[in-house]
């Protein structure tokens, strides 16, 4: 596909248990969050999306599980851009980020600059050493929050990312899917757990303390394959952000393809 003139948005590359990737880009710039896809995946579905332009800074890593990191290594050397992770994670993936160009340190509730972004990584929830998420703020001003692999939505991170132009956040599974599907009980009392997260009621109840007249645009994402099916993640997430009166595009991240949602 040929390359567009990207502006200001995100691009979903891929979002579930087999491989995460969000590109967040202004103005020919960008930094990825997580990538847990293959380098090549990676390159090939940003291409595909027509940003095969966009120069990447940063790869900001969320945490340590693979379908987050898979392709973290491979990428950045080939790009020659540093990872930003906390310590915690860092040290968790310490012999696969050993020889990437540089392993930069963040720290919950404390904001950076990865040049043409300014990054704010917020606690997480979940069933690792030390996981964010991220708020990312452009050089105009425009706002993307991502928060997925969370049992809880933290204070941190209500605070983090209430107001933001563009909000994507995770609506795992259906609660009466995961009761009845097959998985073992120990694994569904994880997924449910405050370290595993968030179900589709959580995602549409969390809309009433992130939701602002400023909010275009909400991505469900993290959708599981087993246990939740993308028409009942955004119907859910959609009925929440009705009954708050906000007008804001309900939309679904998906695996196996890239969605674009431009900010301007």
């Amino acid at each position: 596909m040929q390359s567009l003139s990207p502006a200001t948005g995100v691009a979903f590359l891929a979002s579930g248990s087999r491989g995460n990737a969000t590109l967040v880009y202004h103005h020919g710039r960008g930094v990825l969050v997580d990538c847990g896809l293959s380098a090549r995946e990676v390159r090939r579905r940003i291409a595909e999306a027509g940003l095969a332009n966009i120069e990447i800074e940063a790869v900001l890593v969320t945490h340590e599980h693979g379908d987050h990191v898979a392709g973290v290594r491979v990428l950045t050397r080939a790009l020659g851009v540093p990872v930003y992770a906390t310590r915690g994670t860092a040290s968790s993936l310490r012999e696969q980020l050993a020889d990437v160009p540089e392993v930069v340190t963040v720290h919950a509730g404390e904001a950076l600059s990865t040049g043409a972004f300014r990054v704010l990584p917020f606690r997480t929830s979940h069933d690792v050493v030390e996981p964010v998420g991220y708020a990312i703020e452009d050089l105009a001003g425009h706002r993307v929050g991502i928060a997925t692999d969370t049992g809880v939505l933290t204070s941190e991170a209500v605070d983090a990312i209430t107001g933001c132009d563009l909000l994507g956040l995770e609506a795992n599974h259906d609660l009466d899917m995961l009761e009845s599907g097959p998985y073992p009980r120990f694994l569904k009392e994880r997924i449910r757990s405050d370290r595993g997260h968030l179900s589709n009621a959580c995602a549409a109840r969390a809309l009433e303390k992130l939701g602002s007249d400023g909010l275009k645009t909400i991505v469900a994402m993290h959708i599981s394959e087993q246990n939740n099916l993308p028409r009942l993640a955004k119907a859910s997430v959609g009925v929440g952000a009705r009954s708050l009166g906000l007008t804001a595009d309900v939309l679904v991240a998906r695996q196996v393809e890239a969605m674009v949602c431009e900010i301007l």
